[in-house]
């Protein structure tokens, strides 16, 4: 919603009015872009279908939601479907080959009608005028219609995608402390945290402490998906005894006590009061 102050001056009514409505809009591209393009897609799932619109507040239509999940991640995306699909980048001629990040075109002739953002495991998240919201659907169940695909993301942010993908596969599994790592069965903090990673050729060491050492220094406030974040614990005093893996919005998913690997704010009760730093490790 656009906000005025009233004013005996009409033309600083419209310039205040303006600015807030500026800054409003900057909020919203800003609020989400430490996160990936895969789970920012998944977030706007719900979200209203409206012609014409680009934001979470308005709601998207087909091309708006593209426009939103790559413009608040920083890619210059075109606004209409038509240039999104004839955009400068590498073109993906078979489903198959789609991955997490890319975005898929669908229609009956040429030009694209709607399109998706491939979200991993076979799944699409796109604003479908028929549901009247974003929804997540089986790409195969369009592939009759599928005219080509954008791989959009930076071989970087590809691989934040897709490791985050990859660290919800153990949601759900049993936390022990010092399970032994090389199995998936039962894990720990950094057990976890270094399973995830090896899965991209990045060792890290077995312990959250000396994990803190590993790649470069980055602020709370800076902090990227992928970033690792550590804390203190009961048993570990003023010394870091936890990590978790950044996944944007203020959240990580990490393992500790009941319900095992999970996702948590970093910003709310014990993990607030103990967070001692962040490492990001991601090259």
């Amino acid at each position: 919603m656009i906000k005025s102050l009233t004013h005996r001056t009409l033309g600083l009514t419209v310039a205040v009015t303006i600015a807030l409505s500026a800054t409003t809009a900057v909020s919203a591209y800003a609020a989400n872009d430490d996160m990936d393009a895969v789970s920012l897609a998944k977030k706007m799932v719900g979200v209203d279908y409206s012609k014409s619109n680009e934001s979470p507040s308005d709601g998207f239509d087909s091309s708006g939601l593209i426009y939103y999940v790559y413009q608040t991640l920083n890619y210059s995306m075109p606004r209409s479907l038509a240039d999104q699909f004839k955009i400068n980048k590498p073109m993906i001629t078979q489903l198959s080959k789609a991955e997490p990040g890319d975005v898929l075109f669908f229609g009956n002739g040429k030009q694209p009608s709607y399109a998706g953002i491939y979200v991993g495991q076979g799944k699409m998240v796109m604003a479908s005028q028929s549901k009247d919201e974003v929804v997540t659907r089986n790409v195969n169940d369009y592939k009759s219609s599928f005219l080509g695909g954008k791989s959009i993301l930076s071989s970087k942010d590809r691989l934040k995608a897709e490791l985050i993908l990859t660290a919800q596969k153990y949601l759900g599994t049993p936390y022990v402390f010092g399970a032994k790592y090389g199995q998936t069965n039962t894990m720990d903090c950094s057990s976890f945290v270094k399973t995830v990673f090896a899965e991209y050729g990045i060792d890290l060491p077995r312990v959250s402490r000396t994990q803190a050492n590993e790649g470069i220094y980055v602020s709370k406030s800076k902090l990227q998906t992928g970033d690792l974040v550590f804390f203190t614990t009961i048993d570990s005093g003023k010394n870091i005894g936890h990590v978790g893996i950044y996944v944007g919005n203020g959240m990580m998913i990490h393992t500790y006590g009941e319900g095992g690997v999970k996702f948590t704010s970093i910003n709310k009760e014990w993990w607030a009061n103990h967070y001692v730093t962040a490492r990001r490790v991601l090259k």
